[in-house]
């Protein structure tokens, strides 16, 4: 650390926020519209890429009409999806989405260059501070515990931002949350890896829809997004990962000509983005409110891509988080922490069903034959295909309304009815009872555990003259303190806990 930047100079505001993609920045536009005065820092440079299928539900299109960029959604060329064309195993579950007065028409697909940059500039306009090629180095918390300034760093000048709110919206492998020892819980293993391009030529008939289909073991996703181009997204077996990375780009282009519903789609199309993907894709919660910070997004919760929910809840959980803090006095901790932890309590609410539903989408391996039947009772009901097309994808009906065990029960009839054994339905209906009782029974006592570390994460406790940072900081702070130069932390009553490990994380069920 230099000597100019011995003493890092301080600054005030209401809410820091950490991470200016969907979540953070939607967060900042609604409270800084709110007159808060927000901080937004983030180490991309926007317009920017990220790992992320782009595809929004109509719930989170109806957070961005809110937001007031609904036209420069659509001047991106990106039509709205009106629809979802949907086949498990032959079983047609389509239906198209009703629009509801004031409400959009469908869900939409925008490539995160184009929308997170919107988001942005939505921050900026409602005046927010977004400060672009700043990174998280540490955060402090003061004599109580509380968490009450962070240490940022930009293009090498270091500087301490106090603020009565820290949220982190810094994605899975959020730095906020590592460092103040957010726990997860209700974790997933993923049995599938996900990677995905982008077609140009694409002859898509009529509306735009999204399509799921799934063949045997074969998981396909596919669906129209801005500037003409036709997204596909495939999610073969966790074990084929090695195989299949080794062969790119010839094992992507082989997995989606093996889907048949897509071929006259795609029968004069060219792929134009190289394949891109991840096998990194465990689900969990992790503790999303503490005494001066809050997790946001995928900081603070994550699910199964399958059904792609992801941004749709980040711009739901930004919304009502605006929300639960709107009218508090800052200046009071407890009516702060209050607040978040509030949120925190519906956040997990809100994406419990969903959160199971996704996993359940995505097991590897053939669907079981109570999973077929249920299937083929939504099937057979115009209703509930509505229901789980425009209602549980579109996050406007809970899927415990569609999968209870009114249906639960009818499937297992037909299962007998079609030959199954009494004693074989018995068992998959007890079986099946017995898991939903486990995921409902999370909700009041979730099951901690622990995610996979991923590669390069380090963190580190330094102790400058009594007081505690933690985060990457021996240069910056310890270096402060070594010249003699005024502290710049509070003191904090033990170590802040990294909730990772290299141990693989165990599902509920």
């Amino acid at each position: 650390m230099s000597s100019a930047n011995a003493a890092a100079p301080h600054e005030h505001a209401d809410v820091v926020i950490v991470g200016s993609r969907i979540a953070g920045a939607s967060l900042a536009a609604h409270l800084a519209a709110s007159g808060r005065r927000v901080v937004v820092v983030d180490r991309a440079r926007f317009p920017s890429d990220t790992l992320s299928t782009h595809l929004i539900q109509v719930s989170g299109v109806r957070s961005m009409q809110k937001l007031g960029v609904l036209d420069r959604l659509t001047e991106t060329g990106a039509p709205f999806l009106t629809g979802a064309s949907v086949t498990y195993d032959g079983i047609d579950l389509s239906a198209i989405v009703h629009a509801e007065e004031g409400w959009p028409p469908g869900g939409i697909s925008v490539n995160r260059n184009l929308l997170d940059e919107i988001l942005v500039n939505a921050a900026r306009d409602s005046g927010a501070q977004v400060r672009t090629r700043t990174n998280l180095v540490g955060a402090c918390r003061d004599d109580s515990g509380r968490v009450s300034r962070v240490l940022v760093r930009t293009s090498g000048e270091v500087r301490v931002i106090e603020a009565p709110l820290v949220i982190g919206a810094d994605g899975r492998n959020s730095r906020l949350a590592e460092l103040v020892g957010a726990r997860a819980y209700n974790t997933t293993p993923n049995e599938r890896f996900a990677y995905w391009a982008d077609y140009e030529g694409a002859a898509s008939q009529g509306p735009a829809v999204v399509r799921h289909h799934r063949e045997g073991r074969r998981l396909t996703i596919a669906f129209d997004s801005d500037s003409g181009r036709f997204t596909v997204l495939v999610c073969p077996e966790l074990p084929d990962f090695g195989a299949f990375k080794r062969s790119l780009p010839d094992s992507f282009d082989d997995a989606v000509a093996r889907c048949e519903p897509l071929r006259p789609v795609l029968a004069g199309a060219r792929r134009v983005t190289r394949p891109v993907g991840t096998a990194y894709l465990p689900g969990y919660f992790r503790e999303s409110a503490g005494r001066g910070w809050a997790l946001i997004g995928d900081a603070g919760h994550f699910k199964d891509p399958t059904l792609g929910q992801g941004i749709s809840d980040a711009l739901r959980q930004s919304e009502v988080l605006a929300e639960h803090l709107s009218g508090v006095d800052l200046r009071a901790p407890d009516a702060v922490d209050r607040a978040v932890r509030s949120w925190a309590r519906w956040r997990d609410r809100d994406a419990a069903a969903m959160y199971w539903l996704g996993w359940d989408f995505a097991r590897a391996g053939e669907l079981g034959d109570l999973e077929r039947s249920l299937l083929r009772k939504i099937s057979e009901s115009p209703v509930l295909r509505r229901m789980f097309v425009d209602g549980a994808l579109s996050h406007r009906v809970s899927p415990n309304e569609i999968l209870g065990p009114g249906l639960l029960l009818r499937a297992a009839y037909d299962m007998g009815l079609r030959g199954t054994p009494w004693t074989g339905v018995v068992g998959q209906v007890g079986r099946r009872l017995a898991v939903e009782a486990r995921r409902q029974w999370s909700l009041f006592r979730p099951r901690r555990t622990r995610l996979p570390k991923p590669a390069g994460s380090t963190s580190s406790q330094v102790r400058v003259g009594g007081q505690a940072w933690a985060g990457d900081i021996v240069d910056e702070v310890g270096g402060a303190a070594a010249r003699g130069t005024e502290p710049v932390a509070h003191r904090t009553s033990g170590p802040t806990r990294s909730p990772r490990d290299p141990n693989r994380a165990s599902g509920p069920v």
